[in-house]
């Protein structure tokens, strides 16, 4: 059952409009009937109804949302096991920072401090509950009434212990390339320093009006995060300091165990800039694509990502349809 506008369902969740689409799933606006307010509501694709990973990610949903409150992160709140499946999340009236930087182009460098300094607060109060969300992307995040940047969609978040899920018909390999780490490229699960390292391509978008790598494939942009140089802020505008470009830098670092141990020591030097490192502009930061083993082992695990980067072009192709 596709979701029309006027439907109600169990009785209480009216759909209003179609929020956005998905490779995985479709998110709905509804009024509450019982409570008069909004919520959204989310639905798996019709291609991935009957795939046990689909109910397990929605379980994982509702776990995060009975383990964290934030009011930067609007977390699902109910579960629906009915035909189709669905999960009720807090509604967030706001706008997509994916929009915003389309139609506003770059930020203001003290705007941009102040926005992330939020985000990272939200994201400490994540980890610190063991959840990652492994997909911070300008498209997960909404600009609140209260000028906060909210963090939505935890569907391929991660809970520190839990097992790993994958969707079928589809690689472990989450995430968006242009805001990956270096280490989920590789086909690890990515945690807490991956978000870092994805709030660092978000800043960096923030301030340039692009994110630090594109390509014109999502092959090529995971392969720029492995060996590219990012092409300094400090030579596209004026009014970046060196400070905060060291900032930036360091939670870019390719090797996760160099770049900030926690988002609250990101969001220390976003505020006292003084007593920031500046040797991170300059320190090198080697390729991780030229570091191969010959041990036959290696090229397993080579071709093993050769084919988990297929199927997340192909997760991409889906998700853009």
């Amino acid at each position: 059952m596709i979701p029309e506008t006027g439907t109600v369902f169990d009785e209480r969740y009216k759909i209003i409009k179609l929020l956005g689409k998905g490779g995985f799933a479709s998110t709905y606006l509804c009024d509450d009937l019982k409570t008069n307010e909004k919520v959204v509501l989310k639905f798996p694709d019709i291609t991935q109804l009957g795939d046990p990973a689909v109910y397990e990610r929605f379980k994982r949903e509702i776990s995060i949302g009975k383990i964290m409150t934030h009011p930067d992160l609007p977390v699902a709140i109910a579960y629906s096991e009915g035909n189709p499946p669905y999960l009720v999340i807090n509604y967030v009236d706001g706008k997509s920072l994916d929009l915003i930087i389309k139609e506003k182009g770059r930020f203001e460098v003290n705007e941009a401090i102040k926005l992330i300094s939020n985000l990272l607060e939200a994201l400490q109060c994540c980890h610190e509950h063991g959840v990652f969300h492994r997909d911070i992307k300008p498209e997960n995040l909404m600009l609140g009434s209260d000028g906060h940047l909210k963090i939505i969609d935890f569907g391929i978040a991660s809970i520190k212990g839990a097992p790993r899920v994958t969707y079928r018909g589809f690689s472990g390999l989450m995430g968006t390339p242009e805001y990956m780490s270096p280490e989920q490229i590789k086909g690890e699960r990515g945690g807490a320093k991956s978000d870092i390292y994805a709030v660092g391509c978000v800043m960096y978008h923030m301030l340039a009006g692009n994110p630090p790598f594109t390509g014109d494939n999502p092959l090529t942009t995971m392969y720029q995060h492995m060996t590219s140089d990012i092409k300094p802020l400090t030579s596209i505008r004026n009014d970046v300091k060196p400070e905060l470009w060291a900032v930036i830098k360091r939670s870019l670092r390719r090797r996760k165990e160099e770049r900030y141990n926690s988002a609250a020591e990101m969001i220390s030097d976003l505020k006292n800039p003084d007593k920031v490192d500046l040797s991170w502009i300059d320190k090198n930061d080697p390729p991780l694509a030229s570091v191969v083993s010959t041990k036959k082992t290696s090229w397993i695990a080579i071709i093993a990502a050769i084919l988990a980067v297929i199927a997340i072009i192909i997760v991409i192709i889906i998700y853009k349809k």
